[in-house]
């Protein structure tokens, strides 16, 4: 996408404005900044766009895009306007110059530029994350989880099968020499550049992959594994239900949550003891809900037996 269908969202008036107390030269400084801002917009374009094609959310990109191009395009004008009321004794004269204001103007310019930053950085992260759903931590109750893990430990098994085939052939080929072993990585599917750095020493590293990683690959395909076991059996468990004198417990395991529904509004000792013991009110259900472990079982036990 090209910079220049993104520099009208900066009009020349306002960009020009913004210099006009502060630089001899505002039509340049206006252009340069306009400049800026289109450049940003274009590099941010791209890498949303890389991101979604990693992601398989390029059906998301234009309608994200354009929201993130409205809020940068927003802070950005309200610094530029900001900035159109600071004034320098360089360019209004020394003469009865408003120090203490021009003082204030500046910071509140400056308020305005740390905005744009953090809008910058702060949107543009979480638009990632949403281009990315595939990087986002797996949590116990989300649906897609048991695929997720199922996926994550197809891969580590692959990468631990592929580098035990690439050390068996560099072993197998060791008298032949290096290129007889980078050739045997290569029918093994390394590209060339990936077999002649596997198969070539570095002073860090022998030839191959070293066992530590191997160990560590192997840890990781454990870990996964009985994690994906867990969940499968966490899934497979029928939602459960504990009935008190005023409340309602509820234990969902496939969404790893459980919940309490009250007749009426907590007091506020209780309201105080939900929260320290995890639990957080979720108005869409009309529940406080917390993640299952032992001590919000308990506490959710707790209840049901002192009302019942």
């Amino acid at each position: 996408m090209q910079a220049e269908q993104f520099i009208n969202d900066i009009p020349l008036n306002v960009a020009q404005s913004a210099f006009q107390g502060t630089s001899f030269s505002p039509e340049k400084r206006a252009a340069s900044h306009r400049a800026d801002y289109a450049a940003t917009l274009a590099s941010v374009y791209e890498e949303m766009k890389l991101q979604a094609t990693k992601g398989g959310t390029l059906d998301k990109l234009e309608a994200v895009f354009a929201r993130y191009r409205a809020g940068y395009a927003k802070v950005y004008r309200a610094w530029l306007s900001s900035s159109s009321r600071c004034i320098s004794s360089m360019i209004t004269g020394p003469s009865n110059f408003p120090t203490r204001r021009a003082q204030k103007w500046n910071d509140a310019a400056h308020r305005r530029l740390t905005a744009v930053v953090n809008f910058h950085e702060g949107t543009r992260r979480a638009v990632m994350r949403e281009l990315r759903p595939d990087l986002r931590p797996i949590m116990a109750g989300d649906a897609d989880a048991i695929q997720r893990l199922a996926v994550e430990l197809a891969g580590l098994e692959r990468d631990q099968a592929k580098m035990k085939a690439a050390n068996a052939a560099l072993r197998k080929h060791a008298k032949a020499g290096k290129e007889a072993q980078v050739r045997a990585l290569i029918e093994l599917g390394f590209s060339s550049d990936d077999a002649t750095y596997v198969a070539n020493p570095t002073h860090y590293r022998g030839a191959g992959y070293p066992s530590y990683q191997l160990t560590n690959n192997g840890a990781n395909i454990r870990r996964v594994r009985e994690r994906l076991a867990h969940l499968e059996k966490m899934h497979a468990m029928p939602v459960t239900e504990l009935q008190g004198d005023g409340v309602r417990i509820e234990q969902d395991p496939p969404a790893n949550r459980i919940r309490l529904f009250f007749d009426g509004k907590p007091d506020a000792a209780t309201r105080d003891r939900l929260k320290k013991g995890g639990f957080r009110w979720t108005p869409s259900l009309e529940a406080w809900q917390a993640y299952i472990n032992r001590q919000t079982v308990e506490l959710a036990k707790s209840f049901a037996s002192t009302t019942a």
